[in-house]
């Protein structure tokens, strides 16, 4: 058994956010970093754009260089599978028999695929998204494939048929929803990107329920439909979504409901246990509701207070959720959450490439989508922090400055 400290399990945007800030908020004690993963915590976003595409390589994507972790005197222990905690004795157990003793723990394992369960799935030929191993995985394969099935409207699907397209193969994107990035993009910004990708000659196939990967020779040959229509496939790329990995907290006892339940401090049911990033659920002030994010931005801003609560802060987490996707020529940026919204305000011409989309609920801004046009993301970032709401006709008015409601 080791000595205490506090240790962070889950090497990703969150696990290293807590780690940095632990030291900038001048925690001088031992700090342990587990990553279930081999090698250095990497950048995911680029997996599904700059690496897929090769424009990126591995080195690339590493957040910090080993020297950093000696620097601050971070631990980092790779290919780290934690199997069980204790949180009444305070420690851990790793899959390879070592125990850890810790005296603040801060849970930040992520995410885990949600997988394809029809006939087929598990054929040769069908590839996740979710790792640098998958990426290095469907970047080899997708050189040899000309034909390309990929299963899934949401973010990951849309960048990955984007680099397949970019490459010249024949794409397929079929989701099961009515429109694109139909939990997260309004209606116009779901037609424009539609419409963006079908120009780049994907083919999208909207309420597409797969019954069946075909198989021949142990192989994918294809993805057959309820319909009864059949997509030749030389590879199937499957983006349906992931779930948060909440196993190990529920096995510790804490509480969990499609997610680790945390305060606005990010504190578990447990006193001496934190949570960050997409595992962790949370009562968001500025929606007065229960949300779970998943996005890089949500997972670094949390994680740098949860660190501050390790250390007896107290300080509210209410940052304004944003996300982003690169397509094509086109950059998507979405501040704020737009569930449930029952207004449309489109501020700019739908039809340039460059607009964006106000979205109320009960006259209340609770989001904005911007198409390349990064200012009006950057103002709805603040209009939505401070719980102002322009006019209707003041948001569409792109002569309007939004900035003096601020």
């Amino acid at each position: 058994m080791t000595d205490a400290g506090i240790v962070i399990v889950g090497g990703g945007h969150a696990g290293l956010s807590i780690a940095e800030a632990l030291r900038r908020k001048g925690y001088e004690g031992r700090l342990q970093l587990l990553n279930a993963e081999a090698g250095l915590p990497y950048q995911r976003p680029p997996l599904s754009k700059q690496f897929l595409k090769g424009e990126w390589d591995e080195a690339r994507l590493v957040q910090r260089n080993a020297g950093f972790y000696t620097k601050q005197r971070i631990e980092r222990l790779s290919s780290a599978k934690v199997i069980s905690i204790d949180p009444a004795q305070h420690t851990l157990s790793l899959e390879n028999g070592a125990q850890l003793h810790w005296q603040k723990l801060a849970l930040a394992m992520g995410s885990r695929l949600r997988r394809l369960a029809v006939p087929g799935s598990d054929a040769r030929g069908v590839y996740y998204l979710h790792s640098l191993h998958h990426a290095l995985a469907l970047r080899e394969a997708m050189t040899k494939a000309r034909r390309i099935v990929v299963i899934g409207g949401g973010f990951i699907g849309l960048e990955a048929a984007c680099a397949f397209a970019s490459a010249g193969k024949q794409v397929t994107l079929l989701d099961r929803a009515d429109t694109l990035l139909s939990r997260s993009a309004s209606t116009p910004v779901a037609s424009y990107l539609q419409q963006l990708h079908s120009g780049k000659g994907v083919q999208i196939e909207n309420r597409a329920r797969v019954t069946e990967i075909a198989v021949s020779n142990a192989e994918v040959s294809g993805v057959r439909l309820d319909d009864g229509q059949f997509f030749a496939a030389d590879i199937v790329l499957v983006g349906i979504g992931v779930e948060p990995e909440v196993a190990l907290a529920e096995m510790a006892g804490l509480a969990c409901s499609d997610g680790v339940q945390v305060d606005a401090y990010c504190l578990t049911s447990h006193p001496d246990i934190v949570a960050a990033g997409d595992i962790a659920r949370f009562h968001h002030p500025l929606y007065n509701r229960s949300v779970r994010l998943e996005s890089i931005q949500n997972a670094v801003e949390q994680g740098k207070h949860a660190a501050g609560t390790l250390l007896g802060m107290r300080d509210e987490y209410r940052a304004v959720p944003w996300f982003w996707s690169d397509q094509y020529d086109t950059k998507l940026q979405i501040a704020g959450l737009s569930a449930d919204h029952d207004l449309e305000v489109i501020r700019g011409d739908e039809h340039s490439g460059r607009f964006s989309v106000f979205c109320y609920a009960q006259k209340q801004l609770v989001a904005v989508e911007t198409l390349n046009a990064p200012a009006d993301h950057m103002i709805a970032r603040r209009l939505i922090q401070a719980g102002v709401s322009p006019k209707p006709d003041d948001a569409a008015n792109p002569d309007f400055d939004l900035r003096s409601l601020l």
